[in-house]
């Protein structure tokens, strides 16, 4: 065989197990959305519940994080959520709530505008995605 035919077989001989290995390159995993639909006012502003929707990979393990702040008067009421409340994504629109209590060293929550810091994590395997809300909402009874 001449020597440019082996080393053709060759470099074939080499290359073509490591294409079958690497296969075809898994899809890239969709960033999560974080939408907040609603903050409301629960036990006379001892907390507050949290109403949002999540878009995240089907079988994906989700999970929020969240915390809230309002002033009120001179003093700042404040929430973040002790245990993150975990689900898993269906690759559709899911409407969750959280439920926030009130930091017994702040002050009640009251009705009007309060600030929002959310965060979600898709995690299909160990390979995570992550969303977030920052923004100005209203707390409403």
């Amino acid at each position: 065989m001449p020597r440019t035919r082996r080393l053709t077989a060759m470099t074939l001989a080499l290359v073509l197990p490591m294409l079958v290995l690497a296969g075809a390159a898994p899809a890239a995993a969709a960033t999560p959305t974080l939408q907040i639909s609603s903050v409301t006012l629960v036990a006379k502003g001892a907390g507050v519940r949290l109403d949002y929707v999540v878009t995240c990979d089907e079988g994906a393990s989700g999970e929020v994080r969240a915390r809230i702040t309002q002033a009120v008067g001179n003093r700042i009421a404040y929430a973040s959520e002790p245990q993150y409340p975990a689900w898993t994504c269906t690759g559709q629109a899911q409407p969750l709530s959280a439920l926030f209590q009130a930091d017994v060293a702040g002050v009640p929550f009251r009705t009007g505008e309060a600030l929002l810091l959310a965060s979600i994590s898709a995690c299909p395997g160990a390979n995570c995605e992550f969303a977030q809300a920052e923004q100005v909402v209203r707390i409403v009874r």
